[in-house]
């Protein structure tokens, strides 16, 4: 748990955590809870089914291991493998009816209540992943990796108190865990009490420099308090952790938030020659040239982050709004339908796109 992967926002607002390993916090709680009145303490029995090996899935790896299954249908580990491969695709269903076989097979095996957790969190049950976690703890009260996913998933849904619960059980064993200090560190946030997270998350980084979250957060949290201590913290934690892109990323994003804009650009293209697949550098570079009223420029910067990042909704959107200031207006609803494409939601692409069309085409 120590590469917390973190995102950068793409306008002038602050870092943001986002997944990585055993962290889901780019789930917004509001979501998660959305659907826990349709959950049920039976639904991992609920998924249980015959299989019938003659049918191919039409992919040969888990056609294979169901004909292994087949042979051997008390082997948990193959019930395993199948739901780590339907996992990987996608099908959670299907995985969470294959680690609860396994489960059902060998009930005392961890690893398949932690992956089974992770499918019922990406299937948007988080209850049950926490039932199923605090299963795993109640069997090893004492297991470290068990128990901070437990407290990762209490504080997806806002359960503080039993996340910090946790976290304490995880560092009265052992009092220097890094992920314990930075998660603990995290809920203090997310419950606004700025000076208890400060404080572990300073100590997160005095145990373990190499977590990069830390370093972020607490930039963020003195870039609330309007402290100049942030940018020591985004540079100490690029010191730390020099081939980190994302730490790059966050003192640019800082340089940016505080009107330092040439520095700002600077810091990019410094990225963009050490990082050069780096498609955010690319985007957040264009953003600032937008600011700046460098079309051309920004151009050059959205254009290079798509090519790299195809999946970039919001590069394809602000390319657009580039070809529609030059008048290039069919480039530009390319653009825009590309950008909502990817992103249904994507409301700014949705109104640019129907606003364009209906200035553009008589006969709309």
């Amino acid at each position: 748990m120590k590469n917390h992967r973190t995102n950068v926002t793409e306008n002038k607002g602050l870092p943001i955590l986002g997944w990585t390993g055993l962290l889901f916090f780019a789930l917004a709680a509001t979501l998660v809870l959305s659907s826990c009145g349709d959950e049920s303490s039976d639904a991992r029995e609920d998924t249980v089914v015959e299989e019938d090996a003659g049918v191919s899935s039409g992919v040969p790896e888990i056609d294979k291991l169901t004909g292994m299954i087949a042979q051997n249908p008390e082997d948990p580990e193959l019930y395993h493998d199948r739901a780590t491969i339907y996992y990987e695709r996608g099908v959670m269903r299907e995985a969470i009816r294959d680690w609860t076989r396994a489960m059902d097979l060998d009930s005392l095996n961890p690893e398949y209540y932690h992956r089974l957790s992770d499918a019922f969190m990406d299937d948007n049950a988080p209850m049950l992943a926490i039932e199923t976690m605090e299963d795993v703890v109640n069997m090893y009260p004492e297991r470290v990796p068990s128990l901070l996913k437990l407290g990762e998933f209490y504080l997806i849904v806002g359960q503080f108190d039993e996340a910090i619960q946790s976290f304490n059980r995880v560092l009265i064993a052992d009092p220097n865990n890094p992920d314990a200090l930075f998660m603990k560190g995290l809920t203090f946030r997310d419950q606004g009490d700025t000076t208890r997270a400060i404080r572990f998350l300073q100590t997160t980084i005095d145990v373990d420099p190499s977590i990069q979250d830390a370093y972020i957060l607490l930039g963020q949290l003195h870039m609330e308090k309007g402290s100049p201590l942030a940018e020591r913290y985004f540079r100490n934690g690029i010191r730390a952790n020099p081939n980190e892109p994302v730490m790059h990323h966050a003192l640019a994003h800082y340089l940016h938030f505080d009107d330092r804009l040439d520095e700002a650009l600077e810091k990019y293209r410094e990225i963009h020659v050490k990082f050069p697949s780096y498609a955010e550098g690319f985007y957040n570079a264009g953003l600032i040239h937008m600011e700046l009223e460098e079309y051309d420029n920004a151009f050059e910067m959205f254009d290079m982050a798509v090519k790299i990042k195809p999946a970039l909704s919001r590069g394809y959107y602000y390319r657009g709004k580039i070809y529609e200031k030059r008048g290039e207006y069919q480039r530009a609803k390319v653009d825009y339908d590309q950008a909502r494409t990817l992103v249904p939601n994507f409301q700014a692409a949705e109104d640019a796109l129907n606003r364009l069309v209906a200035e553009t085409d008589p006969e709309s």
